[in-house]
């Protein structure tokens, strides 16, 4: 993974040092909404630092507003398990808007929160559609009651959401990403979501969302998320910076999904990585919007028929040393490339599932001059084929896997994984040979 940006360094150090040098603000749970609620948000109207202890009630629809650069701090034991518990709550810590469904005039507040166990939320109990910066670590988020979304599919008029943490306009703005909302340096790392639902056919269930972000420089690292209904970690529609800032890194999660999901926006699913843009494909293919995406080191079991473990839509993306298990789904997929230009080495497909390479154009992006490098497919059983290539010039690197080249100019390169020889130190009998 390349080293961090000099921004998104200075960022961390900020919030790790400047926010609690602050005046600290401790507050003890007492069981009670109304008075837990209250004390909270009292002490977040402040800034700066929050220390939570104990157990905390929010009732059904208890919520705590963030407006101010906050860190908010819970206790833990010694193997960082959360000790603080806040129990309920809709949307229980959210950085609103300003002014809903318009871009902002400013940037917003930097929040950090720390060492929470959230149950028991309904829809999700982080959502920061307005933040300058957000830095999430160390939580558990568990038993999520989903909420209920005015979105007309094949199922009826309306669906369940869930969610262990949601950044930008996906609910606030559907569709439509408000621009210079949420921006600045996302942090989303060793966080534990477990996102089971009794209904994972009707609910769209998530670990990870982050949605229409503006020149985020985004690490999603060392998460682990359970049995989501829709995707376990899906970053979309996020777009680059007015001067070309913004990175996306995805690396070393763990990620297992329910056995069924909701078919909705499409009867793909449940998923373990969606990345890339999907709202408007336009994006995924124009190089000034296209937030460049990097994956590297997750490991994901895709448990449903039509699951992917890997499902991208945008250019440029680069996955390195994914692991993939499939569980047989007779229309899943290990890694679907849609995109251009992309760059994959070092992944590994296990299981069984419909392909586990499967290159397709899909509206604006054409899947073309991809490259697939050392795939290990030597535990993976193809129910069609190994892999599926349906765009132009796209090259497979390694073992000759199981092909249906749909596409053109497609080609398939026999070269065995390698390494290089160790260099014998040049010794001082070695005399230059002139001409």
């Amino acid at each position: 993974m390349p080293p961090l940006a000099p921004a998104l360094v200075l960022f961390l150090a900020f919030l790790l040092a400047a926010l609690p040098a602050r005046a600290n603000r401790i507050v003890t749970g007492t069981g009670n909404p109304g008075q837990d609620v209250q004390n909270v948000q009292a002490a977040v109207d402040q800034g700066g630092q929050v220390i939570l202890r104990g157990t905390f009630n929010f009732g059904p629809d208890g919520r705590v507003r963030i407006s101010r650069d906050t860190r908010i701090q819970g206790e833990a034991d010694s193997i960082g398990e959360p000790l603080t518990r806040i129990i309920g709550g809709f949307w229980t810590f959210h950085s609103p808007l300003p002014v809903k469904g318009a871009p902002p005039a400013g940037k917003g507040p930097l929040v950090v929160i720390r060492s929470i166990r959230f149950e028991g939320a309904k829809g999700t109990p982080l959502h920061f559609p307005h933040v300058g910066g957000l830095d999430l670590r160390g939580c558990t988020v568990a038993r999520v009651t989903p909420q209920e979304l005015a979105v007309r599919w094949s199922g009826g008029d309306s669906l369940r959401f869930q969610a262990g943490v949601v950044v930008g306009n996906r609910l606030d703005s559907p569709g439509r990403p408000i621009r210079d909302a949420a921006t600045g340096a996302i942090r989303i790392e060793d966080n534990r979501f477990l996102m089971e639902t009794d209904e994972p056919q009707r609910t769209a269930g998530f670990g990870v969302v982050a949605s229409g972000t503006t020149g985020a420089d985004m690490v999603i690292r060392g998460n682990m998320i359970h049995r989501v209904s829709r995707g376990g970690i899906e970053v979309l529609d996020n777009a680059l910076g007015t001067k070309g800032q913004g990175a996306i890194a995805i690396d070393s999660n763990r990620i297992v999904t329910a056995d069924s999901g909701i078919e909705y926006p499409h009867k793909y699913g449940p998923n373990g990585i969606v990345a890339g843009w999907y709202a408007d494909t336009t994006g995924g293919a124009d190089f000034a919007r296209n937030n460049r995406i990097a994956l590297t080191g997750n490991r994901i079991e895709a448990r449903g028929d039509g699951s992917s473990g890997l499902l991208l839509y945008a250019n440029d993306i680069v996955a390195t040393c994914n692991d993939i298990l499939m569980g047989g789904g007779s229309e899943a997929r290990g890694i679907i490339q849609t995109g251009s230009r992309g760059f994959f080495a070092n992944n590994r497909v296990r299981g069984q599932a419909r392909y586990a390479v499967y290159c397709h154009p899909f509206e604006a992006l054409s899947a073309t001059a991809n490259t697939f490098a050392w795939t290990e497919l030597g535990e993976f059983t193809g129910i069609t084929s190994q892999v599926f290539l349906g765009g132009t010039a796209n090259v497979l690197v390694g073992t000759p896997p199981l092909v249906l080249d749909r596409g053109q100019g497609n080609r398939v390169v026999t070269i065995p994984a390698c390494t290089l020889p160790e260099i014998d130190p040049e010794g001082e009998s070695w005399e230059y040979v002139g001409e």
